[in-house]
């Protein structure tokens, strides 16, 4: 009897303990409906640039890893809404969290993918900004600089639905087809 009670016991120690792992959700700020936060990027080259600079268009923030398989897989379908939606009005923004800026650039340049791309080696800018817990997390922003939804871990960019919604809120600024996208943690 004791022997149960003391298993029981260390059971329940161990979920409440557990439970407390898991990290809070993101800063307030990254609500869908609000304002985007500023964020200060480092190209593969080592130069700074700020994400207000692709203001004027629907931007898929995506951020991700060479050594995440499902950052990998999803990239393929990203070159393909890119293509689908064309550069006038809609762009795709990619920031690795890896360390180093030419493993990046040659991972890009063999699977023949050309984007915008950043890096954030410290992930300041992907866990202090924008609280992320799993990669790969794609945030989509407005042309005025506002969050639109968020789409976390891997997804299927080329759907004809999503690249039919993608097209609304780039072309006609109707972001209402997008929110059922939408983060359910947010």
């Amino acid at each position: 009897m004791i022997g149960r009670a003391r298993v029981w016991c260390v059971a329940f120690f161990l979920a409440v303990c557990l439970s407390g792992c898991e990290q809070g959700p993101p800063p307030d700020r990254l609500r869908v409906g609000g304002t985007f936060p500023e964020l200060t990027l480092t190209t593969l080259d080592q130069r700074q640039d700020r994400l207000t600079s692709h203001r004027g268009r629907l931007v898929v923030l995506n951020v991700w890893a060479t050594w995440c398989p499902p950052c990998r897989h999803e990239l393929p379908s990203l070159a393909a809404l890119q293509k689908a939606l064309g550069p006038d009005r809609f762009e795709v923004v990619l920031m690795s969290v890896d360390s180093d800026p030419d493993i990046v650039r040659e991972f890009l340049r063999h699977k023949g993918l050309d984007f915008d791309s950043y890096i954030d080696p410290k992930q300041d800018n992907a866990d202090r900004i924008l609280g992320i817990r799993r990669y790969p997390d794609s945030f989509v922003i407005s042309p005025e600089g506002g969050l639109v939804s968020r789409f976390v871990g891997e997804t299927d960019w080329d759907r004809p639905e999503l690249v039919a919604a993608m097209k609304k809120a780039a072309y006609n600024h109707d972001f209402n087809a997008l929110m059922k996208y939408r983060d359910p943690n947010h």
